[in-house]
């Protein structure tokens, strides 16, 4: 079954309310409100998850 996380909520300069959301396959997309409910019906899913964003760890240089 589909799944996806929301990762995090953001404003932009504009005021317009945005979501990184993250599939299942691990790819991060960025979807505006107004679009939130389309996005997830075209992906088979009725809720979101509460997700984390990944944390790269820094090389050593």
């Amino acid at each position: 079954m589909p799944s996806l996380e929301v990762i995090s909520k953001e404003k932009n300069g504009f005021g317009d309310t945005y979501y990184y959301i993250r599939d299942q396959n691990g790819v991060t997309i960025q979807v505006y409100e107004g679009e939130l409910g389309t996005f997830m019906k075209k992906n088979g899913v009725s809720e979101l998850k509460e997700g984390k964003s990944f944390i790269y760890p820094q090389k050593n240089r």
